[in-house]
């Protein structure tokens, strides 16, 4: 891939620079070169602020994904557009992350604020809160989309950090994805059943604004690893379509 990506190193007006743009590279990580990376960045990293309560610089995640009743979301049909929508909870937290994302060309543009388990019923009420709590904005798009519960997803997360030109970079390794459909209101960390997604692979991402940093190029050089779209969302929505196409006596 080319090292120099999203903006060259000699971009000396700072024009892409000064629109500030956060990207997201995802790829795909063998089992086999896992440690390897995890040592890597270890040695050259400190362990994210997240895994403080959490042993081996790694934590759970639980995501519930919201889409139309047509999965209008995950069919790319344009209806109720592109940017994904999700609740998620970090290991035993009682409180619940919404969040809105949407990614093209790697550029990712993200919002997302934090309410009390409590306040999860408000979302898809109207009129049953305060214009002003911090959910509002996301309880208004969910009611103009018509958006409704449709897939959990639950994997680890080993995350370390680093500083590079006054910003936090990231990377992350996703491992052990498990996901089901679901249509209730709720992000809990086991669900009866679940379905392995992609269990011979995990899925490295690195996080960071504007221009790849020396330290992630130094990774990508050393590391034979390739990019991938994966997309958790579309693949436990792909595998519960193959369970439920299959007859029952399977």
């Amino acid at each position: 891939m080319d090292l120099n990506h999203v903006v060259p190193e000699s971009d000396t007006v700072r024009v892409y620079q000064a629109r500030d743009r956060r990207v997201e590279l995802k790829f795909i990580l063998p089992k086999a070169l896992s440690n390897s990376v995890r040592n890597w960045a270890k040695e050259r990293m400190d362990p994210d602020p997240h895994c403080q309560t959490f042993p081996s610089d790694s934590y759970e995640i639980h995501t519930l994904y919201l889409d139309t009743s047509s999965l209008d979301i995950y069919r790319k049909t344009g209806v109720a557009g592109l940017t994904k929508h999700r609740l998620r909870c970090y290991g035993n937290e009682s409180n619940i992350w919404v969040e809105t994302k949407r990614k093209k060309n790697n550029i990712v543009l993200k919002k997302r604020s934090t309410i009390s388990a409590e306040e999860l019923e408000f979302i898809h009420q109207p009129h049953s809160a305060e214009s002003l709590w911090t959910g509002a904005w996301f309880q208004q798009r969910v009611l103009q989309k018509n958006l409704q519960p449709t897939a959990l997803v639950h994997y680890q997360r080993f995350a370390q950090t680093a500083r590079h030109q006054n910003r936090t970079i990231r990377l992350t390794i996703d491992s052990q994805l498990t996901g089901c459909r679901s249509s209730l209101w709720e992000v809990p960390n086991r669900a009866p059943r679940w379905t392995s997604l992609s269990p011979e692979i995990e899925i490295l991402e690195l996080k960071f604004h504007n221009v790849l940093p020396p330290l992630f190029k130094k990774l990508l050089l050393e590391f034979p690893i390739l990019s991938t779209g994966f997309s958790k969302y579309r693949t436990v929505m792909a595998a519960s379509e193959c369970i439920a196409s299959q007859p029952a006596s399977l």
